[in-house]
């Protein structure tokens, strides 16, 4: 009695590799990616800490005398620097400043400038 094992070829990849693009745009993808990870780490961490202490808060006696509660601050202020984050990872801005300088905004630039 003879076993024979199946011999297996390899597959061809469903995409083809496709050259990757080099230099200024690929580094800024890269930083995108970056913020809106760095983003997401300190959105996890905002959502967990204020939820601490809003917990505190409410387990140690909240105060009803008119004021802001104590956790309202940390709220407000890390979620204002917070809000930037998210506009700087998810928002294009007016700049566009991740965006590499073309020839074209050079030129144009130096006519309005009167260089050129």
């Amino acid at each position: 009695m003879s076993v024979t094992t199946p011999t297996t070829e390899p597959q061809p990849s469903a995409r083809a590799p496709e050259a990757e693009p080099e230099g200024p745009e690929r580094e800024a993808a890269i930083a995108r990616l970056k913020r809106k990870r760095k983003f997401a780490e300190d959105l996890f961490a905002y959502l967990a800490v204020n939820g601490v202490l809003w917990l505190i808060w409410l387990l140690s006696g909240p105060s009803r005398d008119g004021y802001l509660p104590w956790p309202a601050w940390v709220s407000i202020i890390w979620g204002f620097l917070l809000a930037i984050d998210a506009w700087r990872a998810y928002g294009s801005g007016p700049i566009g400043r991740d965006r590499p300088i073309t020839e074209d905004e050079i030129q144009r630039e130096l006519k309005r400038s009167g260089g050129g």
